[in-house]
């Protein structure tokens, strides 16, 4: 049977319609696609464990329960360390904001006498902007009382999620096979593979990366003697998780809640500080750990971010690196869609052989 080639305007009206098709069906299934993303990662994440206990003669299904128990009792640790410093926090939100305050009441003066701007025009302002941050505050702690309860209910998704995904996964395995034709299978699984390759080494390195820059951020905070060290340092490193924009939003949020119980100076060494590790950590610590696992140009990773946070919110931000490097790696075992591959890569895609898939046990007997 001839094929069809249709017009370049008709390839590209029809592209442009799948493209807006995906992202509205991503906007409406919203409650069933994040948490089903996390599981996934946190299924490659404890892939390794559960295959370990196998081979120990562990049933799949207890295997697959085992390892994520162990994932639960190391959320539940963090947690019970972030809400410890949390709980000492919202007591202490009260006088907080007076000496927030205080602090800006400090800060007319100061304009006051260098600028001669007229402190009545300042006074109202301020006023305005108390208020508003009365108020924000307010909705945000009420929101966020409100929203534990979906939160906790996502936790047991994700977890649910993981569980099956790991107890069943030769079975998405033999599903993908028979759903292409046989001449694809050896692509597919490559690319099943290299997938489960980058995005665990991908996902390991950021859980590295992260608790080293948040022992890190906890000693200089301890040192500098900033109130509620540990709360800011893992914060801080959680937020560097955002490529690119979650170091300076974790910098301000640091930065304006020292203010409130330490001076400018030290505020100041606080956002000096934080910046430096970020140097440190993007030039010197991610670049060990990560290797060349997710090679990803910085535009496309900024564009990534920026329209996950459009379509998903702030899981679209975590979620949007590992959906580009599997896009990168389906686009690469793609002949036509190679272009598509150069475009996401760092470098210069240059004519050489394809690059090694790890050696590893079959996908569908695993």
């Amino acid at each position: 049977m001839n094929e069809v080639k249709l017009p370049f305007n008709a390839r590209l009206a029809f592209t442009l319609l799948c493209i807006i098709l995906i992202i509205y069906i991503a906007r409406l299934g919203h409650t069933l696609i994040i948490p089903l993303a996390f599981a996934t990662l946190v299924a490659i994440m404890l892939l390794p464990i559960a295959s370990q206990l196998e081979q120990w003669r562990f049933p799949r299904g207890i295997a697959a329960f085992t390892v994520v128990m162990l994932f639960v009792v190391v959320l539940v640790g963090v947690l019970m360390l972030l809400g410890t410093q949390m709980g000492a926090f919202v007591a202490d939100f009260p006088q907080l904001q007076k000496q927030l305050l205080t602090q800006l009441n400090s800060l007319q003066t100061w304009i006051n006498v260098r600028f001669h701007i007229d402190s009545a025009q300042q006074m109202d302002y301020l006023e305005q902007m108390a208020m508003g941050t009365l108020g924000t505050a307010t909705s945000f702690i009420s929101s966020t009382l409100l929203s534990l309860s979906s939160l906790l209910i996502f936790i047991i998704f994700v977890l649910l999620y993981s569980f099956f995904l790991l107890l069943y996964r030769s079975l998405i395995i033999t599903f993908l096979i028979k759903l292409f034709k046989g001449k694809h299978r050896d692509k597919l699984l490559a690319v099943v593979v290299q997938t489960r390759y980058i995005i665990k080494g991908y996902v390991t390195g950021l859980m590295i990366e992260t608790i080293v820059v948040a022992i890190v951020n906890c000693t200089m905070f301890w040192i500098l003697g900033i109130k509620y060290a540990p709360l800011l340092g893992i914060m801080a490193a959680l937020f560097n998780l955002i490529p690119y924009l979650g170091i300076y939003i974790a910098t301000v949020i640091c930065m304006v809640l020292t203010l409130t119980n330490s001076s400018l100076a030290t505020t100041i060494e606080v956002g000096v500080g934080l910046l430096i590790v970020h140097f440190l950590d993007s030039n010197i610590l991610l670049p060990r750990i990560m290797g060349s696992k997710v090679k990803i140009n910085a535009l496309v990773t900024i564009l990534g971010v920026v329209a996950g946070n459009l379509i998903w919110g702030v899981p679209g931000m975590f979620l949007a690196i590992p959906f580009i490097a599997i896009l990168k790696i389906i686009f690469e075992h793609i002949e036509y869609m190679h272009p598509w591959a150069i475009l996401l890569g760092d470098v210069t895609m240059k004519r050489k052989a394809k690059p090694a898939i790890p050696k590893g046990p079959d996908p569908v007997s695993e």
